[in-house]
């Protein structure tokens, strides 16, 4: 691996267990329940990484499933393959990847499936992007399970779980949201505004919506917290900086203090995430 991709599998590795704990079992359950006549289960993850999604998924739905895993990134197609040969995430499973760039894709793979599902992505795609795999998942009557959309609303957490905030909290969330409406290379993408046009587009393409809360809880003085924290924070750093030059000092006095407290053990975070399941309708 590059540096790079080892960056970007560190930085999925670190955050699973934020993902898993957040995600919406109601939505799981419910979606096990519409889908259970299959006698396999056809699931297409888009932009997979190296199986986060895969991994908590698959454990909830009974029978037996055929994943097709992609992903534009070969490396991480590769460990994902090496670590579901190691340890299958559940019995009955055939797991086939697909190196694939969706911006480039007619989504025509989505054909004879019965499910699409993604993690962490709607951010990152533009809303023509998305009416596009909403059109395919109508045209081959494909439900969809859209997990951990940003909201773009977080907040510091003191020790007894109650939010805090304050003006540079405020104005470097600001700088963050707009860095992510940047074209990621699926168009302008949505970046925050994701979470509400998701169940739009779903809900106009003749959909069943259903979506849940899947923020992150991170507790003041929690390992988890300690681990994933501070790369959080330095992102939203470099974001807020490359967004707003100018205010360059006043983000940079915000980090340290705001990260000198998080690895003290005085703060957490709340980190907004939305769910999301589309079951077509007759």
């Amino acid at each position: 691996m590059s540096a790079q991709e080892t960056f970007a599998a560190d930085w999925l590795s670190l955050r699973e267990p934020a993902d898993h704990a957040a995600r919406s079992a109601a939505l799981a359950e419910k979606l096990e329940h519409a889908l259970s006549d299959r006698p396999t289960l056809r699931i297409v993850d888009l932009g997979c990484g190296h199986g986060n999604n895969l991994r908590w998924l698959a454990p909830r739905l009974s029978g037996r499933q055929r994943w097709l895993m992609v992903d534009r990134d070969p490396a991480l197609l590769d460990w994902l393959q090496d670590r579901s040969a190691a340890r299958p995430p559940a019995p009955g499973l055939d797991i086939e990847t697909r190196h694939t760039d969706l911006a480039d894709s007619d989504l025509a793979f989505l054909a004879e499936h019965d499910l699409v599902t993604a993690s962490a992505l709607f951010d990152l795609v533009s809303e023509d992007w998305l009416t596009r795999l909403a059109q395919a998942c109508r045209k081959h009557r494909c439900g969809a399970l859209l997990a951990l959309s940003v909201t773009g609303d977080w907040c510091f957490l003191d020790i007894r779980q109650r939010s805090i905030s304050d003006p540079d909290d405020r104005f470097v969330r600001q700088q963050f949201n707009r860095h992510q409406c940047s074209d990621k290379g699926l168009g302008a993408a949505l970046g925050p505004a994701a979470a509400r046009v998701l169940p739009r587009v779903f809900a106009d393409h003749r959909f069943d919506v259903d979506t849940r809360p899947s923020d992150w809880l991170l507790a003041a003085g929690d390992a988890l917290t300690l681990r994933l924290g501070p790369p959080l924070l330095q992102g939203w750093r470099d974001a807020a900086v490359e967004q707003a030059a100018q205010e360059a000092k006043r983000i940079e006095q915000w980090h340290e203090r705001r990260s000198g407290a998080l690895v003290a053990g005085e703060l957490g975070l709340r980190v907004g995430h939305v769910d999301l399941l589309a079951l077509p309708t007759s």
